[in-house]
């Protein structure tokens, strides 16, 4: 009961304040509070909020952009000296770098992004050419499609460089050949290539299927993280490039049977999204902004036009904000309904992965959606 009210009265006093939403809360309490960019670190983690101060510096006012600039930049230069591509996960915080010489233009971080990218052209790689997520065993994951994908679209939008854009198509083709679930158009979490052992520290022995070399399940915020790839990659890549259209296929793929999966009375997509009927699932909020934030830009672009995918975005937003928002105090929100970081199993193993409040993942992207959202909304 205490946290209804402490709710109420937050949406009441920022009510009064015409200019400010839920996900203007969210924004003001991720960098005031939970991330303020002098405790940055090099993580994958804190870079999936880090790429949300981009997005927010790209779509905010003139008079704004100078508050995620000096975030940005007071991240990366608090993180310089350890900045480094050796892994996926560690190439994600270098999309900060790639910001700031497509910003600023200063010579030392163009530097900076060119040993993050000669680190990673060292990662190992299957023998089609993918990029194995881990450093000891090769083996491809979907949460590589952003850890990796972000940098690149940045140093191609800070460069012009067609080959950051090449290798970022590339390696999505070769981790969609790989996998893909046929039936949803979704992604499988994994493929081990030399089958020699896996990832322990959160996962589980011996997941992949013996025949293929794949994981059985499809993740919920594995395959967010690559619709929104997908999604951002659209935006930037000109049409005229002769993959825009592979992409756009991709991502229509993978949006084409989420509103049907969809919990139609919270608006949440389930934590393994093709079992929404599995008495033990359990909705996810990372994934549902995510999906939300793809179909969202899906229909941006025109790649869909059926009611049924606006319909799903609209239930999208209120059932974040209804059920997924947890009062901090009178003047901050933070997320609930969140999977903790996960790793590859089977079904059980995803089933009772733990729930938890805020992750950099969750808020950022409640922003990111909420925020395109809204932006849409205005226009309409």
């Amino acid at each position: 009961m205490q946290k209804f009210i402490l709710l109420l009265l937050f949406f009441n006093s920022f009510q009064k304040i015409s200019a400010q939403t839920w996900v203007d809360s969210l924004d003001v309490y991720a960098r005031e509070k939970y991330m303020p960019a002098s405790k940055f670190q090099w993580t994958w983690m804190k870079a999936s909020l880090l790429y949300t101060m981009l997005k927010q510096y790209d779509n905010c006012t003139d008079e704004k952009k100078k508050i995620y600039l000096q975030f940005i930049q007071t991240a990366m230069d608090k993180t310089v000296a350890v900045a480094n591509g050796k892994k996926p996960n560690a190439v994600a915080a270098g999309l900060g770098m790639a910001f700031l010489v497509r910003v600023t233009k200063e010579e030392k971080y163009k530097k900076v992004c060119d040993k993050i990218f000669a680190d990673y052209m060292k990662i190992k790689r299957t023998k089609e050419g993918g990029v194995s997520h881990l450093r000891n065993d090769i083996e491809l994951w979907d949460d590589t499609i952003f850890m990796i994908g972000q940098f690149l679209l940045e140093m191609y939008k800070a460069t012009n460089d067609e080959k950051y854009i090449d290798e970022l198509v590339k390696q999505i083709t070769i981790h969609h050949d790989k996998l893909q679930d046929k039936k949803s158009g979704l992604w499988v979490h994994g493929y081990d290539e030399d089958r020699k052992s896996h990832c322990t520290f959160c996962g589980q022995l011996n997941w992949p299927e013996k025949n293929t070399g794949k994981s059985a399940e499809v993740w919920g915020r594995g395959n967010g993280w690559i619709v929104v790839t997908l999604s951002d990659a659209l935006d930037i890549i000109p049409k005229t490039n002769p993959n825009w259209n592979l992409l756009a296929t991709y991502l229509k793929e993978m949006i084409e049977h989420l509103p049907e999966l969809q919990n139609q009375q919270n608006g949440h997509w389930y934590q393994l999204p093709v079992r929404n009927t599995e008495p033990k699932n359990y909705i996810e909020s990372s994934s549902t902004a995510m999906f939300a934030y793809g179909i969202s830009k899906a229909i941006q672009l025109g790649l869909v036009k059926d009611t049924t995918y606006q319909k799903s975005i609209d239930l999208a937003y209120s059932g974040l904000r209804n059920y997924s928002i947890k009062p901090v105090s009178t003047k901050y929100i933070t997320t609930k309904n969140v999977c903790k970081g996960t790793c590859i199993g089977n079904k059980t193993y995803y089933l009772k992965r733990k729930v938890k409040n805020e992750k950099p993942y969750s808020i950022g992207m409640f922003i990111n959606f909420g925020r395109l959202f809204e932006t849409q909304k205005l226009n309409q």
